[in-house]
């Protein structure tokens, strides 16, 4: 794959998904919501860092949903991309004021939660306005955040 390819892929511009792509996605986000079911179908997939007890408990971090979503979707962005380095995601981690991965995950947890609620809904009342304000805060991703990105 190409520079300007892996690109498009890390800001999600790629080829259009497949439906096989498309239902990989639902079960990761099954997995990632800490439900019950999810977690009976397949502990295999289940990141050995994740506490489902400390997930269940609202923590929002340094983040400020309503406010400044901009700064959580980038760390979501980042993070996720270096995900498999471990030295990279501890110091994006600690960049952004997390203990570890397990906080993460709770992190991520109580944002599904955030969106749920009235002030979620209100702010992003569809999934297309969730993703268009993802989109267009991934995309403000610096080129040397690619290539670091790329690199590792």
């Amino acid at each position: 794959m190409g520079l300007f390819a892996r690109i498009l892929s890390a800001l999600g511009r790629g080829k259009a998904e497949s439906n096989d792509n498309q239902d990989a996605d639902a079960e990761r986000d099954a997995s990632e919501s800490g439900d019950a079911e999810a977690e009976a179908g397949g502990t295999d997939d289940i990141d050995p860092e994740r506490d489902l007890e400390l997930e269940a408990k609202d923590d929002a971090g340094s983040f400020d949903f309503a406010h400044d979503i901009a700064r959580y979707f980038t760390a979501e962005f980042r993070i996720e991309q270096a995900w498999g380095n471990r030295e990279r995601r501890d110091q994006l981690l600690a960049e952004y004021d997390l203990r570890d991965g397990a906080h993460w995950h709770q992190v991520k947890a109580t944002f599904k939660r955030w969106l749920a609620s009235p002030e979620g809904k209100q702010k992003y009342p569809n999934e297309d306005a969730l993703v268009q304000a993802r989109m267009t805060t991934t995309q403000t991703v610096t080129v040397d955040e690619l290539e670091q990105m790329i690199e590792d």
